[in-house]
């Protein structure tokens, strides 16, 4: 069939946008070839400038090492050092300061020292921002310049360690380092003091944040060039260039634009002479269409017909399968909250009829499920945060009786409308399972005290909230004495009845909520105490000397005078450090454990006040 005349205006208005598009494309094109010739050789400009930086700062760190190499003379004279000091000061402008750190980074020599006086006796600490430098250079004996920092003389600077050694006989010992103080604003404007362009903007940056900036007063085009720099070993600078439309403006030419003319008079003549050729066969082709189209209509409404039977027929059969389902389908509609459906097995499984539980949820939603208009309120709001959602719900049968409802949630739209549709399912049994499962995991069959898999993880847990709260953590570590020849006289039988009543005296000696015990392996034992110093890890291990001795279980075979099954304890309490980890605290209590069966067993012993620095 021949295309409609009626389109042919279409198709020519269609061709005149194509060619349109095409010009564009092209001037596009142009544009982006002239800009990124601007932006390779603004680039090269930017590459250049960065390679000079680096090199003048090269040359002011070579002198600063040549300095250092100087270091055995300056050593036994200061005022040779001071002199040679005084000297690099005037040929450098740069240098706020020349220092010498000792070998334990307290700082000794300062030249010169009028405005350093803040930096005199200034010790680095491990919390210094710089204190890693020094550590770097320290152990690789290479120099090492820092990132910016305050300093204590007051503004931003830039600190360049050079390690210094001593040779003493054979021995080459390090002496400490050679300090360049440098102040960023002073330093960067020194860099780049000839490398301003009016027609350009730069930017100097160390890890994004700018140090210098030196702005053109011509309005900046709006991308920029940049490349890396490294001073030193310190390649967390970068040189950003950013041209001015000044400059683009010189860089670019009329061609595009003037292509652009050329070709849009050339497609209009084009399409106004295709549009006057087709108005003529468009008269004989519109009765035609019209024919075409009223066969067309006439089709289109006997498939929606049978589509819609159809869909009739389906929708029965979905509405009699969700009827007889086990689950309950319940759909929500949203603006305004209303339940849509509900199928047989919700009012059935609550014990009302469909009329009652509709009423219901009318009225007070939450005497069939508790909290439900929260939850309707959050179900609302779930379309903009999620699509799906599972709810772990409870609901009160008409009896009075409570079940767990688990409430799958997805979200659907329809007609301009959102719906919820639920899907609920009594999971009474998987609850449980669940619980048991849970409970066996953590416990320990023998005794029925927590396991060793509970103990590593309570331990954790808590370490990290005393951490928090800068509180204390108690732990106990205790050993049954003598165990193996308790076994080995009496039998594993009688050796496991021991165990479960040294169990039960552990847990009856625990007073306070948050206290566990659990069964560490074999014969041993640990108590974690939450909060306990050291005087209440001691307090609570003589209440279970004192339980166990109640016990009055008969040892056939060992040390202590009456005979008697006993136990030694370790304790220790540390309040957590971020340096410290929760073995750290294992290790003190196990050292104390074996000091104090070390001692003759049946006692206790606290970690001593040395071990309480991790290892």
């Amino acid at each position: 069939m021949p295309t409609p005349i009626k389109q042919f205006p279409r198709l020519v208005l269609a061709l005149f946008c194509i060619l349109a598009l095409a010009l564009y494309l092209l001037w596009q094109a142009l544009l982006n070839a002239e800009q990124e010739q601007a932006r390779a050789r603004l680039q090269l400009e930017a590459d250049a400038l960065a390679h000079q930086i680096q090199t003048r700062f090269e040359q002011q760190a070579a002198t600063l090492v040549r300095l250092a190499e100087r270091w055995p003379q300056h050593r036994e004279s200061r005022d040779l050092w001071t002199a040679n000091a005084a000297q690099l000061l005037r040929d450098d402008d740069n240098l706020q300061a020349i220092e010498w750190l000792d070998a334990s980074f307290r700082m000794r020599w300062i030249e010169p020292l009028r405005g350093n006086e803040a930096a005199i006796g200034l010790t680095y600490k491990p919390t210094h921002p710089n204190y890693p430098f020094l550590l770097a250079a320290r152990d690789s004996g290479q120099p090492r310049l820092s990132n910016s920092f305050e300093l204590v003389q007051g503004g931003l600077g830039l600190a360049y360690y050079i390690p210094l050694h001593r040779i003493s006989g054979d021995v080459r010992r390090f002496d400490g380092f050679l300090l360049g103080i440098f102040r960023v604003e002073v330093l960067i404007n020194d860099l780049l003091s000839e490398l301003r362009a009016a027609d350009r903007s730069l930017r100097f940056e160390e890890n994004g944040k700018a140090l210098y900036r030196a702005e053109s007063d011509d309005q900046a085009a709006p991308w920029s060039v940049s490349s890396p720099v490294t001073l030193a070993d310190n390649s967390n600078f970068v040189l950003v260039m950013r041209p001015t439309d000044q400059l683009l403006a010189s860089t670019t030419t009329q061609l595009p634009l003037m292509v652009v003319i050329s070709g849009a008079l050339a497609a209009l003549l084009l399409c106004i002479s295709l549009m006057l050729a087709g108005r003529g066969a468009q008269r004989s082709q519109q009765l035609a269409r019209s024919n075409h189209q009223l066969q067309a209509e006439i089709k289109r409404r006997q498939e929606t017909e049978e589509t819609l039977q159809h869909n009739q027929a389906r929708l029965k059969l979905i509405h009699d399968m969700t009827d007889h389902s086990h689950d309950a389908l319940f759909i929500l509609g949203l603006e305004p909250l209303e339940v849509v459906y509900l199928n047989r097995t919700c009012w059935q499984s609550l014990g009302y009829s469909e009329a009652e539980l509709r009423e219901i949820l009318r009225i007070a939603p939450n005497d069939i499920m508790p909290g439900a208009i929260t939850w309707l309120k959050e179900l609302s709001s779930m379309i903009h945060s999620q699509g799906d959602a599972i709810y772990q719900k409870r609901v009160t049968r008409r009896d009075g009786q409570t079940r767990p409802l688990e409430v799958s949630v997805r979200h659907l739209r329809r007609l301009g409308r959102d719906y919820l549709i639920c899907v609920g399912r009594d999971n009474s049994e998987q609850l449980q399972l669940a619980a048991r499962l849970q409970q066996l995991s953590h416990q320990d069959g023998l005794t029925g005290l927590f396991n060793r898999r509970y103990f590593d993880k309570t331990l954790i847990s808590e370490w990290r909230r005393l951490r928090r709260e800068q509180t204390p953590l108690g732990l106990l570590m205790l050993d049954v004495d003598h165990f193996k020849h308790f076994n080995d006289e009496l039998g594993h039988q009688a050796g496991d009845d021991a165990l479960q009543q040294v169990a039960t005296a552990l847990n009856s000696c625990l007073m306070r909520e948050g206290d566990c015990v659990c069964r560490y392996g074999g014969e041993e034992f640990a108590v974690i105490l939450p909060g306990a110093g050291a005087s209440q890890c001691l307090q609570v291990a003589e209440r279970i000397h004192n339980a166990i001795a109640k016990l009055n279980i008969r040892h056939p075979h060992t040390t202590v005078e009456h005979g008697r099954l006993t136990v030694s304890i370790g304790a220790a309490s540390l309040i957590p450090q971020p340096q410290w980890s929760p073995h750290d605290l294992v290790h003190q209590a196990d050292t104390a454990l074996y000091q104090a069966k070390s001692g003759g067993r049946n006692r206790s012993q606290l970690s001593k006040p040395e071990e309480s620095q991790p290892r």
